[in-house]
């Protein structure tokens, strides 16, 4: 499988962060002069920097620039989401290992706890999600839901496992995703789900409901991921609104 560029860049970058060519406290190269630096874009250089903050390697600060944090990536996984780009740049980093799928009708429960049409034919698929680098500790347990009529996705998911199935649904099916409600609750770990995550039954996690919308609102997809708590960290900005001038 070809490595996407902002992937082959964030492993150069990690291994300058780790031999002392861009030390603890030191700043990296400007998104400018990395992209000239490895002929790549803009949105290329972004993605990577994403990918090592996610290891805690760096962080990024407004007219300051790339600080590098650390020498070695950090034992979890984090997050640090702005856009639904970055939400599919950071699957690509994982492999999915699928364990199995479900065909069923939804009741009026299930349809009321996920925003499904009672009475209407979908289907989950699960999964745990693995870290290439830390694959002893499985990142998450998720449950993929979408109408039957998706279903064709199945195959492709076992063959593109570093994909999102929202991003498969859209090159096979032509919907695209414009946004993507989010819901970080937080839960204990069953015995069951504990077991597929090698994690300790009734410690805390991270249940993460997601609902991704084509542009007229219209549903497409949901999922649940479960992530023992010390194997993920949500990061968010938030700014203040500026005043607007009358």
């Amino acid at each position: 499988m070809n490595q996407a560029r902002y992937t082959v860049l964030a492993k150069d970058l990690a291994e300058g962060i780790a031999t002392g060519r861009y030390p603890v406290g030191s700043l990296l190269p400007t998104e400018h002069e990395l992209c000239e630096l490895y002929e790549v874009s803009r949105h290329t250089v972004r993605a990577a920097i994403t990918q090592l903050q996610s290891q805690g390697l760096v962080s990024r600060r407004k007219r300051v620039g790339t600080r590098v944090e650390a020498a070695s990536p950090r034992g979890g996984y984090s997050q640090s989401l702005a856009s639904v780009a970055d939400l599919v740049h950071l699957a690509e980093t994982q492999i999915r290992s699928i364990q199995g799928v479900r065909h069923f009708v939804a009741d009026i429960a299930e349809a009321k706890r996920l925003g499904l049409q009672p009475g209407g034919r979908y289907f989950c698929l699960s999964s745990i999600r693995i870290d290439r680098d830390q694959a002893q500790a499985p990142l998450c347990w998720t449950d993929v839901y979408a109408e039957e009529r998706y279903a064709d996705v199945l195959a492709l998911a076992e063959r593109h496992p570093d994909e999102l199935i929202a991003a498969l649904i859209e090159k096979r099916f032509g919907r695209h995703i414009e946004v993507i409600d989010q819901q970080v609750r937080a839960v204990l770990l069953t015995p069951e789900l504990a077991r597929s995550l090698n994690a300790e039954a009734g410690m805390p996690g991270l249940k993460i409901t997601r609902h991704y919308r084509d542009e007229s609102g219209e549903l497409v997809v949901v999922s649940e991921t479960v992530h023992p708590d010390d194997r993920f960290t949500l990061v968010m900005q938030m700014k203040r609104e500026k005043p607007q001038a009358f």
